[in-house]
């Protein structure tokens, strides 16, 4: 039986530029963002925090922003975030991400920010539709 007073835990989700006031999406999602929604919401650990692709992605569609041959190849170097972004989606942590970015000298959470904001600049097609979304990992 279960117990009423048990407490249902909501997940805490970050949407990406739709999260943003209205007044901020022109700008996009930033990397002091993502440390700030960390910060309050996951303890400021990017180890407790998951990336997976949005709900309602076509995997046939993902990132069309993206180049074809870097979304399917791991080795190349921004595929390195983006194939692990599509591919491990939702056992793929913030932390993990960052390492990829180092990884290839790329500035912090890059094509997670792409994928955030839904594209590389306001004047992207699909600029406004985040790809992918940040969520706090529940404690075991």
């Amino acid at each position: 039986m279960a117990n009423p007073k048990a407490k249902k835990v909501q997940e805490v989700v970050f949407t990406g530029i739709n999260a943003l006031p209205e007044e901020d999406r022109k700008f996009g999602v930033t990397a002091n963002i993502i440390n700030q929604w960390v910060n309050e919401f996951a303890g400021g650990n990017p180890h407790n925090v998951g990336i997976r692709v949005a709900d309602g992605i076509n995997k046939k569609s993902w990132f069309p922003y993206e180049q074809t041959k870097v979304m399917e190849n791991p080795d190349s170097k921004r595929g390195q975030a983006v194939w692990a972004i599509i591919n491990n989606s939702g056992n793929y942590t913030l932390h993990a991400c960052n390492q990829d970015h180092q990884k290839i000298k790329a500035r912090q959470y890059h094509a997670l920010l792409d994928a955030l904001n839904g594209g590389q600049s306001p004047s992207s097609k699909t600029w406004g539709q985040s790809f992918a979304e940040l969520y706090v990992i529940p404690a075991k």
